[in-house]
């Protein structure tokens, strides 16, 4: 061979990749110029009409080489049809995440109901911002192999009456999506092996109810639940719960809450203010497990440091809480008068507090964020320190944009510095 067809046979090498290198290197490019491949060569022309996972966002379908150049919802569609009518063999993930497509939903339905429900698909996203909410096309239900499932800016109807349910379903996410407690209920009921659940915002539940979902490990919620009861879920070690606005505590708090055991067998759990206040209620506390010998993982988030109904309960679930390794807590805020008080009353009942609880025995990590330096934060970050023998490390986090905090900032450095640790290895580091 000349040295020219040896040249021309080296320039074309890309031609002769092996197919799973070839597959690596499409799926790691965009849609957009997964699809510009096809000009490479006549061998790369179809390649990527095989690609399992079609992804459609923001940074999918703009131009690499110029950000600016996006498509409208109109030219979008024009795209995803064309790609779904060359492709070929099994679509594995389909993803749609894009601000709005509310004079598209028409083809979104012939998407489904033509393309992705008799194309083994397992994994489905479709994640709108604003607009109209999008109904989504009953066809869905026919795709039996998901596995994963995540709506935002949806209504969900009911599925036909041959729907068998999502046996291979792990994963469902539902962001600002409407659906009825019924639907909701028998959707559940019919995902045997639905492992992740991640509830915000969702329209039409009249609690939080969950009855017999034996596989579930992670729970996320973030809504306003009129009632809370999770029966049945054995496997669940992860929970995330945030109320949106504290509920009437003046009701019959039997009407609304049946069941907090679970509670008992988390390994992680977050919480925010309003759970939080809402637990901390007479009534409802008398319902929470008396210890927590399984959570290892704890995550408070806008903690009202001036209630000391809610330092209390924090309080009380960190003290009983046995094996509790990692602790983060970030508080929230009332700038007033009367807020000023509570907070000194807060300081000294945490104060007092120091004196009769037990010691935090493997707590290791500690993260406060957000802190602005008054009484009852460093009285909790002192109490923590001197009950805390096998602590390595405490990262405080300050805010600094609160008024008068760069006046405060010398002495509570001062005072991190001085409060006593039991715990001879525990560094305290303060992020400046």
């Amino acid at each position: 061979m000349d040295r020219e067809g040896q040249r021309m046979k080296n320039s074309d090498i890309i031609s002769n990749l092996p197919d799973n290198i070839t597959e690596q290197i499409l799926a790691r490019l965009s849609i957009r110029d997964a699809v510009r491949t096809s000009i490479l060569s006549t061998k790369w022309r179809y390649k990527w009409t095989t690609l399992p996972d079609l992804v459609f966002d923001a940074q999918g379908t703009h131009d690499s080489t110029n950000p600016e150049l996006g498509l409208d919802g109109f030219e979008l569609v024009k795209v995803i049809y064309s790609i779904l009518c060359q492709h070929k063999g099994p679509i594995q993930k389909f993803s749609l995440s894009v601000r709005s497509m509310c004079p598209c939903y028409s083809d979104i339905d012939q998407w489904i109901k033509n393309f992705l429900s008799t194309k083994g698909i397992r994994e489905f996203i479709l994640l709108f911002k604003e607009g109209n909410w999008y109904k989504l096309h009953s066809s869905l239900f026919s795709c039996a192999n998901l596995r994963h499932l995540s709506l935002s800016c949806c209504t969900i109807p009911s599925p036909p009456p041959i729907f068998g349910g999502f046996g291979d379903l792990t994963f469902l996410e539902l962001e600002r999506v409407s659906i009825s407690n019924e639907i909701f209920q028998n959707l559940l009921a019919k995902c045997p092996n639905l492992s992740t659940l991640f509830l915000v915002h969702v329209d039409g539940l009249n609690g939080l109810n969950i009855d017999y979902v034996p596989n579930l490990a992670k729970l996320t919620f973030y809504g306003n639940p009129n009632n809370i009861c999770l029966k049945n879920t054995p496997h669940l070690v992860n929970a995330g719960i945030g109320f949106t606005q504290l509920p009437d505590m003046n009701q019959n708090i039997g009407n609304r809450i049946y069941n907090l055991n679970f509670l008992s067998n988390l390994r992680r759990f977050t919480a925010g203010s309003n759970f939080l206040k809402f637990l901390a209620h007479g009534s409802v506390r008398n319902l929470l497990p008396s210890t927590f010998k399984n959570l290892c993982y704890v995550y408070f988030f806008e903690v009202m440091f001036e209630d000391i109904d809610s330092l209390s309960l924090v309080l009380g679930l960190i003290t009983s809480s046995p094996n509790l390794t990692e602790l983060i807590i970030k508080p929230s805020w009332t700038t007033n008068s009367a807020a000023d008080q509570m907070l000194e009353t807060a300081a000294e009942y945490l104060e007092g507090k120091s004196h009769s609880i037990g010691c935090l025995m493997k707590l290791r990590y500690v993260e406060m964020e957000d802190i602005v330096g008054v009484g009852p934060e460093m009285e909790l970050i002192k109490l923590i320190l001197g009950k805390s023998p096998s602590l390595e490390q405490m990262k405080i986090d300050p805010d600094k944009t609160v008024d008068g905090f760069i006046e405060r900032e010398p002495k509570i450095v001062k005072d991190l510095i001085r409060f006593p640790r039991v715990s001879k290895i525990a560094e305290v580091i303060y992020q400046d």
